[in-house]
């Protein structure tokens, strides 16, 4: 009985202590329960997940040695979701310590009790759990690093309003600017810094953190001179050794960017010291090596180190970077070839790492423009452009280098190729059939040299199978089967690639010749040449087969008329040339030399007006004053009516043209507005007065259409229209064309007579009369039509009705709706018409075709090849209507 009693009494006391803990009393017993039970349970269990989200964090971060690392870690949004649970878990538990154990009620008092200082700051206190400020200095933390920059700012702006005095505020602080710098917002950050930098206060704890955020506020805006003292205090502040390794890695690099490449260097040394990871320790070495400087230091020493680095296994995959400093070193003591070969080793044992890859090719690029060799330079260039991410620094500025580089070797080589085409079409057909027989030579060389290399390969790969297997068959002479000959697989591959090149051949000897008793091409050298531009080639006339003759000869230009297309093409590529290395490169000397070489070469060019003036302006930039003077006599004497040459004589011309501008288009308004009030007799005295006094490019088509429409209120229909048609071809793809066209339209709506007589008038213009010569008979049918039945059905015909004329059928395109199916050929007009007359009086010929869809023709081949060119098969019919069946 006694002892169920105790048990009793202790229910009650345990319940009255939970019941003296509730947050809606505030006495010494419940808020040591709640301090307790926040601190040793739910705030442990948060700050737990808080740490292992970090740990996770820190595990997956990869830095980017090829640029400034960043300062914090929190920053990449591609990691957030690695650390999300932990954090939601931290904020979760954050949340149910203040639901649970947050303390607002205020303890009572006595009556009449008489507050001390100490005791009423403690009464007027909001928050009564002492630890409740840590809880949400890490719930803001947890939304700050899962990018929940909003709710974090929230919190810690919450945290300096409720706990005023606490010294976690100065910790939110800290934070809050934090997010300023992560959200750009860096006059906020700027605001708290400073103000906390004032704080006489401030504790030293945060020493460090308040360092390392402003010089995150300071990289962030590539302030990165600023950012250096900051830096430094927080490497001699922080505790945490991997920190202070981090801290004086940026540190150095900060330093090689401010150009202070000794301090850099010993920054780097003390990195490798501190024994770093090994990825950052290899960063430091090669850093170190790169921020030599002549005079500096001993450069064989370094280079020794870094080749010690090459033949050590752990850095094959590093190996790019290496050779990439060793370029650096190579270059820094003025050995610049031997830099590009390092930086050529870099790219080609270059295996994931694009970034580094792009650095290779941008130096090399750089080097090559420098020098200048601007062929090389774009081909790097335009490397390093194509693997590179848009938002590389300066990537626009890169591409446009890039394209302007491409433009400018695409121009050299139009000139190289085409003198070279050239030169050919000036030898003679001996020499020339040599040449390409000898170039033809060299291509098929190579092609077996490269099938060798390539079957040496796989004979050493199935060597080193053999070898590695030690289990192969044995041979004569206790070899085994690594010989070609003996390996079938190598033989089976050697001969499908032979096959694939060359055909079956019999193993005979010359069996690369295809006639064996000819050792030479000794033909006659004109017909040699014709015979070989005429074969091998593909419906465009173009052959792609680079081990025939006709390859190489198709595009010499034998003719005089393709001479004068090569010469023109050379002087547009000069003057190209010229442009892009004036106001792309800013490289004047090329420039001049360009533009020079176009007028001396081509004295004639209808270029040299726009040359003279660009030598001229090239010139004053060089302050080149006799040079100057010479180019602008030359204009002025040259082409004294050009703008030029006015604007040299004159220099108020430009003035004076922009006042009689000015004049024209008051002129052209006073004219508009009696255009518009339909004064049509003084809109064509006015406009006739334009057209001849002015001289606008933009003005001009309009005073006409003005004329055109105003004098068409007094013509004929017929009249009227083709001044519209004249004005669309005086000024095509203008405004004046479209209302132009719109108003035939309209016409040819209101009078159908007129388009017809318009249409025969054309076309009796197109088409001359030619009895005599070969003709065609022809069917233009639309593209719907089964064109393989009609092509049945004719040759039927053809067998039946004209078996011993040979006749044959061929289908061409006409225009996008229409193809057209030939006869060909007959002798003459009379002979087509018979057979006109008798294939559309055939039944048989329009058997499962619908017949109205065709549309029987006859056409001389003069005729024909207008109308492929006009495709208009309207106007021919007019033609035909009024010529052949009349």
């Amino acid at each position: 009985m006694n002892y169920r009693r105790s048990g009793y009494i202790g229910t009650i006391l345990i319940l009255s202590f939970l019941l003296s803990c509730s947050t809606e009393k505030n006495t010494p017993i419940s808020r040591a329960y709640h301090d307790i039970t926040t601190k040793y349970n739910i705030l442990f269990n948060g700050d737990e997940s808080f740490k292992k989200g970090l740990m996770a964090l820190r595990q997956s971060y990869q830095d980017n040695y090829n640029e400034v690392l960043p300062v914090f870690l929190y920053g990449d949004e591609k990691l957030v979701g690695t650390i999300s649970s932990d954090m939601d878990r931290t904020i979760k538990k954050c949340t149910k310590i203040i639901s649970l154990h947050s303390i607002t009620a205020k303890p009572e008092l006595k009556d009449n009790e008489n507050l001390s200082d100490k005791k009423r700051e403690f009464y007027n206190k909001n928050e009564f759990n002492k630890w409740m400020d840590d809880v949400y200095l890490l719930m803001g933390k947890a939304h700050f690093y899962k990018h929940e920059y909003k709710m974090a700012k929230e919190t810690f702006t919450y945290m300096l309003s409720e706990f005023k005095e606490g010294p976690l505020t100065y910790d939110a602080r800290i934070w809050l600017a934090r997010i300023g710098n992560e959200q750009k917002d860096y006059k906020n950050s700027l605001d708290l810094l400073t103000e906390l930098q004032k704080d006489e206060n401030f504790p030293d704890r945060l020493r460090s953190d308040l360092n390392t955020t402003w010089a995150d506020y300071y990289i962030k805006q590539k302030e990165y001179s600023s950012a250096i003292p900051y830096l430094g205090k927080a490497v001699n502040d922080v505790k945490n050794k991997s920190s202070r390794i981090r801290y004086t890695f940026i540190l150095a690099q900060l330093n090689v960017i401010d150009g202070n490449l000794s301090k850099a260097s010993d920054l780097y040394k003390q990195v490798i010291k501190l024994n770093p990871p090994y990825e950052m320790t290899f960063h430091a070495r090669i850093n170190r090596a790169l921020t030599y400087e002549s005079g500096s230091g001993s450069a064989k020493k370094i280079e020794v180190e870094l080749k010690k680095m090459l033949r050590d296994d752990k850095n094959i995959e590093y190996q790019d970077q290496i050779y990439y400093a060793l370029g650096n070193l190579s270059y820094k003591q003025g050995k610049k070839e031997e830099a590009l070969d390092y930086y050529k080793s870099s790219v080609r044992h270059s295996t994931n790492n694009t970034g580094q890859k792009a650095r290779s090719y941008l130096t090399m690029a750089d080097i090559y423009y420098d020098k200048p060799d601007y062929i090389m330079s774009q081909a790097y260039y335009d490397s390093a452009v194509s693997i590179l991410d848009m938002d590389y620094p300066n990537y626009d500025i890169l591409y446009a280098k890039s394209t302007s580089l491409t433009r400018l070797v695409n121009e050299i080589n139009t000139v190289s190729r085409e003198d070279s085409l050239l030169r050919l079409s000036d030898m003679d057909s001996t020499q020339l059939l040599a040449f390409v027989d000898n170039l033809i030579t060299g291509v098929r060389a190579k092609e077996l040299e490269e099938l060798r290399l390539k079957q040496d390969a796989l004979i050493k790969q199935q060597s080193d199978r053999v070898l590695t297997s030690n289990n192969g068959p044995t041979v004569v002479g206790g070899g085994n089967t690594n010989w070609y000959f003996y390996n079938p697989t190598a033989k089976n591959l050697g001969r499908k690639d032979f096959q694939a090149k060359w055909g079956n051949r019999k193993l005979e000897d010359n069996w690369r010749r295809k006639n064996k008793n000819t050792v030479s091409f000794g033909v006659a050298p004109t017909a040699d040449i014709q015979s070989a531009q005429g074969n091998a080639t593909t419906q465009d006339n173009k052959t792609s087969d680079n081990k025939t003759r006709a390859f190489y000869l198709q595009d010499i230009p034998f003719s005089d008329s393709a001479k004068v297309s090569s010469n023109k093409k050379i002087q547009q590529a000069l003057f190209n040339a010229g442009l892009i290395y004036k106001d792309d490169l800013k490289d004047y000397k090329n420039s001049v030399q360009e533009f020079e070489t176009l007028v001396h070469r081509y004295p004639n060019t209808p270029l040299k007006l726009t040359a003279y003036y660009n030598l001229y302006s090239v010139y004053l930039l060089l302050n080149d004053k006799a040079k100057v003077e010479y180019y602008k006599n030359s204009i002025i004497r040259e082409f004294p009516e050009s703008t030029y040459a006015k604007v040299l004589i004159n220099p108020d011309y430009v003035k004076e043209m922009e006042t009689e501008l000015d004049k024209a288009k008051k002129y052209y308004n006073e004219t508009y507005a009696l255009f518009r009030d339909q004064k049509y007799t003084e809109v064509i005295t006015r406009t006739d007065y334009a057209l001849k006094t002015y001289d606008d490019a933009d003005l001009l088509p309009k005073f006409e259409y003005m004329h055109t429409i105003s004098a068409g209120k007094s013509q004929d229909v017929n009249t009227f229209r083709k001044e519209l048609l004249n004005l669309i071809s005086k000024y095509p793809n203008t405004g004046v064309a479209d209302n132009a066209k719109i108003l035939i339209r309209y016409i040819d709506n209101q009078h159908p007579e007129v388009q017809e007589q318009a249409v025969q008038e054309q076309a009796e213009e197109l088409y001359q009369i030619s009895d005599s010569l070969e003709h065609y008979f022809a069917f233009v049918i639309p593209k719907n039509v089964n064109i393989n039945q009609l092509l049945f059905n004719i040759i039927n015909f053809n067998l039946d009705n004209f078996p011993d004329n040979k006749l044959t059928q061929v289908k061409e395109q006409l225009n996008d709706k229409q193809d057209v199916v030939l006869v060909k050929s007959f002798e003459s007009k009379n002979e087509v018409m018979f057979y006109y007359k008798k294939i559309t009086a055939s039944d048989e010929t329009f058997k499962d075709i619908q017949k109205n869809e065709l549309i029987p023709l006859v056409i001389s081949t003069a005729n024909y090849k207008i109308l492929q060119q006009d495709k208009s098969v309207d106007k021919y019919i007019k033609f035909f209507d009024q010529h052949y069946l009349k």
